[in-house]
């Protein structure tokens, strides 16, 4: 009894900046429509995730494409119409602060969502599913501060293209079987044939599930999770450049080179700069001093 008023009283934190109210997939036919309306009480942000149409939303009129997101404040008249079957994901939300709502209506109300970005609105909207089937499962805060934080970033604070697809691994359902056998072997020799072969499937069929789920290829997903994984050694272990790679299941060479490509420095310049910072005060709020209380002898 004592687990399930935790699990209530949990239930109850909310977010101070953002209350999620509702959210849901909703598909729409070719044809329909949703006359111009506005909401006087709470936010809306529209993704499509396929199709084709016309949305409107105060002095907006924008083509539908794919990945698109539309944010509507409060109050501002929008309405939608798809020429083609149409695959979205529509969250509503109120905003608590009025610093935050200022922010975002200084933004463009429109934005072509980056893959990491798309990744985890999905993540979102699954957890509130899970909440909904589960209390338990995901608390409510959890998934504000989640879903807030990709807003923000999202229409606010461009992030590098070198979080898109790793954002993909992060987020992936990790019950997959194929997600799973991955992770554990990351560090071995993989193909799509081996792959294959383990789970019985036809390459172009693997290949087709798995982006479904991920939006990307087995292969694709295993090097997103080495370069995770590489980064993740060089940010917070001794391990030379050569025992990283070695560690991940890349040569030196091939290391060097993909990391450089995807993250825009050499691995020994990435964590020349990460240890620059050991023992650095690394202040998010102008006002705050923090006073060091290390003792050495």
């Amino acid at each position: 009894m004592k687990s399930i008023a935790k699990g209530m009283e949990m239930n109850g934190l909310r977010d101070s900046q953002l209350n999620l109210l509702w959210t849901a997939r909703i598909d729409y036919a070719a044809g329909s429509h949703v006359e111009l309306h506005r909401h006087d009480d709470y936010e809306q942000l529209l993704v499509v995730l396929s199709g084709e149409g016309r949305i409107t939303g105060g002095d907006l009129v924008d083509e539908v494409q794919a990945g698109s997101s539309y944010l509507f404040l409060k109050g501002v008249p929008h309405s939608f119409r798809f020429t083609g079957e149409t695959v979205t994901l529509d969250f509503k939300f109120r905003l608590l602060d009025p610093s935050v709502r200022e922010a975002l209506a200084g933004a463009a109300p429109v934005c072509l969502c980056k893959g990491w970005e798309l990744s985890e609105l999905k993540h979102w909207y699954k957890a509130s599913l899970r909440h909904a089937r589960n209390p338990a499962a995901f608390h409510p805060i959890r998934i504000e501060a989640g879903f807030k934080g990709t807003l923000v970033s999202m229409l606010l604070n461009r992030l590098p293209s070198d979080q898109e697809a790793s954002s993909s691994a992060m987020h992936a359902d990790e019950n997959d079987p194929i997600v799973q056998y991955l992770r554990a072997n990351f560090s071995t020799e993989i193909t799509l044939e081996r792959l294959s072969r383990h789970f019985g499937f036809n390459p172009n069929y693997l290949i087709k599930i798995f982006y479904d789920k991920t939006g990307l290829t087995p292969i694709q997903f295993l090097q997103e999770i080495r370069l995770e994984k590489a980064r993740e050694m060089l940010e917070f272990s001794s391990l030379t450049i050569s025992e990283v790679a070695e560690y991940v299941g890349w040569t030196t060479p091939y290391f060097s080179k993909i990391f450089k490509k995807r993250i825009g420095q050499s691995p020994s310049q990435y964590r020349d700069l990460l240890i620059n910072a050991i023992g650095k005060d690394i202040i998010l709020e102008q006002d705050f001093s923090n006073e060091w209380r290390i003792m050495r002898l």
